[in-house]
């Protein structure tokens, strides 16, 4: 039973850590602006970019 809490214990952890931890900027290839999540939202099938306000095949933003 100590084992188990235990085992749950570090597995919350480490899943706390890394989701915290790791905090990645996303940029925006059209502006260069970065932000900390993507600037692109689904619109009939397309990417829509809210700091362009245009429509794209594909998603315009990378993670860094």
């Amino acid at each position: 039973m100590k084992k188990t809490i235990l085992n749950v214990g570090l597995a919350v952890a480490l899943f706390a850590t890394s989701g915290f931890g790791a905090a990645q900027k996303t940029t925006c290839r059209k502006t260069g602006k970065t932000m900390d999540e993507c600037c692109c939202d689904m619109k009939a099938g397309k990417f829509y970019c809210k700091f362009t306000k245009k429509t794209y095949a594909e998603c315009c933003c990378d993670m860094k």
